[in-house]
């Protein structure tokens, strides 16, 4: 029979956590939103989560909206979706070809406006919270011509 001190035993149980994210601050932190843009869902946009500040220990993650322009973030190791708690800023960006059928090599253009997918500019930014977050809608408006 093998016996463990307590500080063994808490070593044991907490080294791996530390390796995969347990406790407190761990990727366990799901996230849904929506965007819209003008008004109405912006479908097949390019959701990305980046630490404000650049802070490199609470992840980033990357997602698309579905038709309805809504979207999910689960914790996703492997996909290096893991959002800890903490302040973020969020890039949306929408690239579609030029041409129809646009294949590689076409010209494309962001329909998004161009503040919403820069790091310095944008205004989007948001606080995710341990467990699950239901964000309020990324509301989009295009500059008046």
């Amino acid at each position: 029979m093998i016996r463990l001190s307590c500080t063994q035993m808490f070593a044991a149980l907490a080294l791996p956590c530390a390796f995969i994210g347990c406790g407190p601050g761990g990727p366990n932190n799901v996230v849904k939103g929506s965007v819209t843009l003008d008004g109405a869902p912006l479908a097949a946009a390019e959701i990305r989560f980046v630490p404000k500040g650049n802070n490199p220990d609470l992840g980033t993650a990357l997602t698309t909206t579905t038709a309805d322009g809504a979207f999910i973030i689960k914790p996703d190791a492997q996909n290096n979706n893991l959002l800890r708690a903490g302040r973020y800023i969020v890039l949306v960006a929408k690239v579609v070809s030029t041409e129809p059928g646009g294949g590689m090599g076409s010209p494309r253009v962001n329909l998004v406006p161009p503040e919403y997918s820069l790091q310095d500019q944008t205004p989007l930014n948001v606080e995710i919270k341990e467990g699950d977050n239901i964000l309020p809608p990324f509301e989009i408006i295009s500059p008046k011509n």
